[in-house]
């Protein structure tokens, strides 16, 4: 042997990562992180469809309140007419002190006046009924919107404990050691949250 040869050491080599090393842990979570801020996004989304609807409910009662003032603007209209209507009769029969000769012309002025007073009594009857009907129309779609936007509200809440569900399963999973059963267990919370909020 020479002197100048000198025994080398062997080099250590570094292990090959397992198949399911880094990659299969980095993985799960993130896809539960995924998941997570998708539920948060539909509990964002489900709050402004609620804000929306809760909006609407308001334009409604206000158009409610704008109907029934309109509705007791007419009634008021109406008795005023019949009022007029009667007004008028009683001026015509007032002049009447007594009946001695009565011509055509009275008898024709007598029923001109009536057939005023009744056609003024309609036109109140109908402008009362159709205000009536406005009214009941109008409370249906009141009663309709409030009815949506409690369902809104239901399903706000709903997403939002869902939402909260998924991020607590989410949080179990980032914050749990390595060991398999671990994650299974966490695995576990979030499919009960997501199959409970489906």
């Amino acid at each position: 042997m020479s002197s100048d040869s000198a025994p080398t050491e062997p080099t250590p080599q570094t292990p090959a990562p397992s198949p399911q090393g880094d990659d299969g842990k980095q993985k799960r979570p993130v896809v539960w992180m995924v998941l997570a801020g998708v539920a948060i996004a539909a509990a964002i989304g489900l709050g402004v469809w609620a804000l929306v609807l809760n909006d609407d409910l308001n334009d409604t009662e206000a158009q409610l309140e704008a109907q029934t003032a309109a509705a007791q603007s007419a009634s008021a209209e109406a008795e005023s007419r019949i009022a007029d209507a009667r007004a008028s009769i009683d001026a015509s029969l007032s002049g009447v002190a007594g009946i001695v000769v009565v011509s055509d012309e009275d008898v024709a002025e007598a029923e001109q006046a009536v057939a005023e007073a009744e056609q003024s009594v309609a036109e109140a009857q109908a402008a009362v009924d159709q205000a009536q009907s406005e009214v009941e129309q109008a409370r249906a779609e009141r009663d309709l919107a409030r009815a949506e936007a409690e369902q809104a509200r239901a399903e706000a809440t709903k997403a939002e404990l869902c939402a909260d569900a998924s991020l607590a399963a989410t949080q179990a999973l980032s914050e749990n050691d390595d060991t398999a059963a671990a994650y299974e267990e966490a695995a576990a919370r979030a499919e009960t949250a997501a199959s409970a909020c489906s």
